[in-house]
């Protein structure tokens, strides 16, 4: 796998194959806990249509 194949993956899909699952959606931007500390409120932004 080349970086043009790794960038066409959706990052929605990676993370939930990894055992993520988002805490809120507004728009096109998933929000989700973090996965290096606790906590209640979400910090980690993924944005659908950048795939960022």
């Amino acid at each position: 796998m080349n970086i043009e194949e790794a960038k066409r993956i959706p990052l929605e899909d990676y993370l939930r194959q990894m055992g993520f699952s988002p805490v809120r959606q507004h728009g096109d931007c998933i929000w989700y806990c973090s996965p290096f500390r606790e906590e209640k409120t979400p910090s980690f932004k993924v944005s659908t249509s950048r795939n960022l």
